[in-house]
């Protein structure tokens, strides 16, 4: 008896499955949820050049027509056939709309425009020099913080004041906390990178804690690997100085201690450099130390948004996940009186000449290098 209730047993659950398997023998590619989907070779095109998308729509039993669109045709052009055209550097969203059996069905594609390539940037897209590296998408560099030769200077707020004798004109922002037994410092800049970039960073900073408050040459270590933060960072600049702010590049979603982007170009007032506009999103290590980074930049000036549409030099919190819309706020001291008072200082004395001189015979090879 128990033997012949142990095989009606393992018929039934043969059954069971057996059942569950025969309609996967039978559902059709109609059967399947009605999509369409574009598919490319490539998501970058040359200025003047053109790549072809294709529309692959399954589900159907239609044969579809096709309506294919830009969202800035003054960035890339796309025809009826999905043949994609670069006009201007920077990168378009591509659309198709498909339409069979009743429906519209729909998919698009981020496609950046890209300048020609050369030696130079070709080099730089795949190797770095003096840690820099070139993305061809959005045209601008950045350093490999992976790798970076000035992970082991540390950082200071020494750095901050000299560096207009060196020519860095940037707002920043230093954000400091405490957790986990240490002081953190998170800092923001934006603004001009001597006379050929202008750019933002993000910065991560640590030290052992101490409670004591810092001082000019209080050292704080670049974060170890283990203390390293997913980032994103969004840089705008008002082109026109009408309050157009439009996107210059965006470092994507990783791991960073040192996110940062350098842009060919020159601003129009330097300090402050209010005409840049910074979109961060930090996913810090914890909810707690998401709420001490945000209770921290609160007293930066910043102010909470009430859900997550942020306004000027406001942040948002989800979770341990802050976003920040920087503009306006600035810990940056005035320098420029100090400079055009020749030997005000020692620092501007001594330093001054050496630093312009050095700075001058950089740019102008940086010069030469871009626009190469």
């Amino acid at each position: 008896m128990k033997k012949r209730f142990q095989r009606i047993t393992v018929y039934a659950l043969a059954l069971l499955l057996l059942g569950a398997m025969v309609p996967s023998f039978f559902t059709s590619a109609e059967d399947a949820a009605p999509a369409v989907r574009i598919h490319a070779d490539s998501v970058e095109v040359n200025v003047l050049s053109s790549i072809r998308l294709t529309a692959e729509v399954t589900g159907v039993t239609g044969e579809p027509s096709y309506n294919w669109s830009s969202s800035d045709s003054w960035t890339a052009t796309v025809d009826r056939s999905g043949k994609v055209t670069g006009i201007a550097v920077g990168r378009a969203t591509i659309g198709v709309d498909a339409s069979v059996d009743g429906m519209t069905l729909h998919d698009e594609i981020t496609i950046y425009v890209v300048k020609r390539g050369n030696v130079v940037r070709d080099y730089l897209k795949s190797n770095q020099v003096l840690s820099y590296q070139y993305s061809y998408q959005d045209d601008y560099y950045y350093a490999n913080d992976k790798a970076a030769w000035q992970k082991s200077l540390g950082f200071s707020k020494f750095y901050d004041l000299v560096a207009p004798y060196a020519m860095l004109e940037t707002d920043y922002v230093r954000v400091k906390f405490p957790y986990d037994g240490k002081d953190w410092m998170i800092q923001f800049w934006k603004g001009q990178y001597g006379f050929v970039f202008y750019g933002s960073e993000i910065g991560i900073y640590t030290k052992r804690h101490t409670g004591l408050d810092d001082t000019v040459f209080t050292t704080y270590q670049c974060a170890d690997s283990g203390d390293w933060m997913n980032m994103e960072m969004t840089l705008y600049h008002d082109t026109t100085g009408f309050g157009t702010y439009e996107r210059q590049f965006t470092r994507p979603y990783d791991s960073y201690w040192w996110c940062t982007g350098f842009k060919p170009g020159h601003l129009r007032v330097e300090e402050p450099a209010t005409e840049l506009r910074m979109e961060a999103r930090i996913t810090l290590k914890s909810e707690e130390m998401a709420t001490l980074f945000c209770d921290a930049i609160r007293d930066c000036g910043f102010t909470e948004a009430a859900d997550g549409n942020l306004g000027l030099d406001q942040f948002y919190r989800s979770g341990a996940d802050v976003r920040v819309l920087w503009q306006n706020v600035s810990h940056a001291e005035t320098t420029m009186p100090i400079k055009a008072v020749a030997g005000a200082n020692i620092l501007a004395f001594f330093m001054g000449p050496l630093a312009f001189m050095s700075m001058l015979i950089l740019d102008l090879g940086l010069l030469i290098l871009v626009n190469a």
